[in-house]
C-alpha cells in the first residue's frame, strides 16, 4: 500500500508553504543586500534547485518542450539582465527572476500531477479568498487596513498606503501590496470556485454560494484590473454553458473576437488597442495612460527587439510615471521579443495540447475549463495591469498546475470535497477544444 503524502490544508506542503508566503504582508518581508526576501521568495529559492533536479531527472515528470521554454525564457531573461547591467549585476537579479519565474512554475508543475491534486489545490484556493473576507470586508467599511496595518504597528513600516476610494468604498488591501494584487488574487479564484467546487451545478447550493463569495472578494478591491479577470472569466464560462455540446463553439468564439477587432477597425477611427483599454478602465485618464505606455513602450520594442533594455529606463516624456502598466510588453520590452514568444508558446501550447484532449472524465473537463478560464482572464487583464510581486509568481505557479493535464492519462475520478459532477462511466461528452 503507496504511503499517504503528508498534506497542510487538504495541499502538498511546499504549495501550502508557498501560498502561505504569498500571504505574508510585505511589512514582513525582509531586505538584505538590496534583496527583498518575501515569504513566497525564501520558500522559491529553497524548493527551486531540489525542484530542477527532481524535473531533470525525470522523478515525478518527464522533461517536455513546454519546461524547455520555461528555461529557455528564464535564460534568455538572465542574458538581457547581463547586457543591461554587467555581469555580477545581471547574474544578481536575472537569478532572483528565474527563482520566481521558473521555480513557481515547477511548483505547480511537481506537486500537482492529478485530478485529485488540482482539485485539493482549487478548494483550499477558494478557501482562502472566503477566509480573507473576514478582514476585507470590514476593511472596506470602515477605512482601517486590518492585516497590513497591524503588522506595521508591531514589526514597523509605513503600513498601507492612501489611495482614493471607488464607488464609495475603502478599496480592500488584504495581505497585499496593492488592492489591484488582492482583487486579482480573488478573481483568480472564481474558474475554481465555479468549476471544481461547485461542480458548475447551480443546485450545488453550498459550491455556488463560495463562488459568489469569490465575486465579492473581487468588488471589495475597487480595481479594474480584477474586474476584468472576473469578467473575463464570466463570459467564456457563459459560452461554455450556452453552447455546451456545439462542436466547433470555441473556434467559434475566437471568430467572433477577431470579427469584432475588424469591424472596430474599419468603423472607428482610433486603433481597437485603443478602444478596448478606453473600455477596460476606470477612467479616461487611465485610459489615455496605458495608450501612451503602448505607443512609447513598442517604440522602445522596435528600438532593442533581442535583448530589451533590462531594468533600463524607457524613452517617454518627462510628465510620464515610469510605471508600465502592461505585462505582455513589460516583458518585450525588459526582455526583447524571444522571450516574450518564449512565454507565450508556453501559455498558448499548454492550452492547445491539453484544450484537443478527447474523451475525458467529466472531473478533468472541469478542471480543464477552471485552470484554461483563470489564466485567460488573467492574461486579459495583463493587457491593462502589470503582474508584480505575488501576483507575477501566483501566474506563473498557475501555468505549471495545469501541465499535468497534458502529459498523464485519466485515471479513474474520484469525488472530493463539494464537487458532485458525474464521473466518466456516467458521461463522456466529446469535446474538440476546450
Amino acid at each position: 500500500m503507496a504511503k499517504k503524502k503528508k498534506t497542510w490544508f487538504g495541499v502538498k506542503i511546499p504549495i501550502a508553504l508557498f501560498f502561505i508566503g504569498i500571504l505574508m504582508p510585505p511589512e514582513m518581508s525582509l531586505t538584505v543586500g538590496g534583496l527583498r526576501f518575501s515569504g513566497y521568495r525564501v520558500v522559491l529559492i529553497i524548493l527551486f534547485l531540489p525542484s530542477l533536479y527532481t524535473l531533470l531527472v525525470g522523478k515525478h515528470a518527464k522533461f517536455g518542450v513546454f519546461d524547455g521554454l520555461v528555461l529557455g525564457h528564464s535564460l534568455w531573461a538572465t542574458l538581457a539582465l547581463i547586457k543591461w547591467g554587467g555581469l555580477a549585476q545581471g547574474i544578481e537579479s536575472g537569478g532572483i527572476y528565474v527563482i520566481e519565474f521558473a521555480g513557481a512554475y515547477l511548483l505547480g508543475r511537481l506537486y500537482i500531477r492529478s485530478y485529485e491534486d488540482f482539485a485539493a489545490f482549487a478548494r483550499a484556493y477558494v478557501g482562502v479568498v472566503l477566509g480573507m473576507l473576514i478582514f476585507t470586508i470590514p476593511e472596506s467599511l470602515t477605512e482601517i487596513h486590518i492585516l497590513r496595518d497591524s503588522f506595521s504597528a508591531v514589526l514597523g513600516g509605513p503600513g498601507a498606503p492612501y489611495i482614493d476610494k471607488r464607488m464609495g468604498i475603502e478599496r480592500a488591501f488584504g495581505p497585499f501590496d496593492h488592492p489591484i494584487l488582492y482583487g486579482v488574487f480573488s478573481a483568480s479564484a472564481f474558474s475554481m470556485a465555479y468549476y471544481v467546487v461547485a461542480g458548475r451545478d447551480f443546485k450545488n447550493k453550498r459550491g455556488m454560494v463560495k463562488t459568489i463569495g469569490v465575486m465579492v472578494a473581487t468588488f471589495l478591491s475597487g480595481s479594474g484590473g480584477p474586474y476584468v479577470v472576473l469578467a473575463a472569466q464570466i463570459f467564456v464560462a457563459a459560452w461554455e454553458r450556452v453552447l455546451k455540446g456545439v462542436t466547433g463553439r470555441w473556434r467559434m468564439l475566437f471568430g467572433l473576437f477577431g470579427l469584432t477587432y475588424f469591424w472596430i477597425d474599419l468603423m472607428s477611427n482610433r486603433t481597437p488597442f485603443h478602444v478596448f483599454v478606453t473600455y477596460l478602465t476606470f477612467s479616461p485618464q487611465s485610459a489615455y495612460n496605458r495608450i501612451n505606455i503602448w505607443n512609447y513602450g513598442t517604440a522602445e520594442v522596435a528600438r532593442h527587439p533581442i535583448f530589451g533594455i533590462g531594468l533600463g529606463d524607457w524613452v517617454r516624456p518627462v510628465w510620464m510615471s515610469d510605471s508600465m502598466d502592461n505585462f505582455w510588453l513589460l516583458i518585450a520590452v525588459r526582455y526583447g521579443l524571444p522571450a516574450w514568444f518564449m512565454l507565450v508558446a508556453l501559455l498558448l501550447g499548454l492550452m492547445i495540447v491539453i484544450g484537443m484532449k478527447k474523451k475525458l472524465p467529466q472531473e478533468w473537463i472541469n478542471a480543464r475549463h477552471a485552470w484554461a478560464f483563470t489564466l485567460f482572464g488573467i492574461s486579459v487583464a495583463a493587457c491593462t495591469v502589470h503582474l508584480w510581486n505575488s501576483l507575477f509568481v501566483l501566474f506563473m505557479f498557475l501555468i505549471g498546475s495545469g501541465v499535468w493535464m497534458a502529459d498523464t492519462k485519466p485515471g479513474k475520478a474520484k469525488k472530493t470535497g463539494d464537487d458532485q459532477t458525474p464521473t466518466a462511466k456516467q458521461k463522456k461528452p466529446r469535446h474538440t477544444l476546450f
